[in-house]
């Protein structure tokens, strides 16, 4: 499976490429897949880096997004993390709302790479279940603002992701051709 095979619809160029146009839908081998790029809440700024803790405005704005976000997930969900407690910390009202394992993986840490990142929502990805898996991956800037400026648009570079704000994207599989749209924003201060 490769996550940034995309195709922005129709015959056209991408990257390149001449497309052919969009074939008629076999249901069969379409898979929507949500998911939700959650950059941690406000934390302290405290050292070691690993072991900051959110503050009181970080607990309330992850506790709103929350809220928010166990409306859309299920019990074939996922909620993937980084080790860092601002995370961990970031992800429990969730947690607690929708009543899902939380996972740790290493490769989610603060300072992560690129490909790193890329790599382990492909694991998460290939691992899931379900009709239309949805997956909370909850981490750190820049990474975040990079996953998703590359899905949305197989561009690398910086955007910009607000603490505590949630970024769903769906990704739609039809006939071996992935596409990643933006669904929505959610943020703290307006959910």
């Amino acid at each position: 499976m490769n996550l940034l095979r995309t195709r922005r619809g129709g015959s056209g160029e991408l990257g390149g490429l001449l497309l052919p146009p969009l074939r008629s839908t076999n249901l069969a081998a379409m898979q929507t897949i949500n998911l939700f790029l959650w950059r941690h809440a406000e934390a302290e700024d405290t050292w070691p880096d690993l072991a900051r803790p959110l503050t009181t405005k970080g607990h309330r704005d992850a506790a709103r997004i929350a809220r928010v976000l166990a409306k859309q997930l299920d019990e074939n969900s996922r909620v993937v993390i980084s080790p860092a407690v601002r995370t961990r910390e970031t992800a429990a009202p969730l947690i607690e709302r929708a009543a899902l394992p939380l996972e740790v993986d290493e490769r989610l840490a603060p300072g992560a790479r690129l490909s790193e990142v890329l790599d382990a929502l492909e694991a998460a990805i290939a691992s899931g279940t379900g009709d239309s898996p949805s997956l909370v991956m909850v981490g750190h800037q820049p990474w975040i603002g990079q996953v998703a400026r590359r899905l949305l648009t197989d561009a690398n570079g910086d955007w910009s992701v607000k603490k505590a704000s949630a970024w769903w994207l769906v990704r739609r599989s039809r006939d071996g051709s992935t596409e990643w749209t933006l669904r929505s924003v959610l943020d703290p201060e307006l959910v």
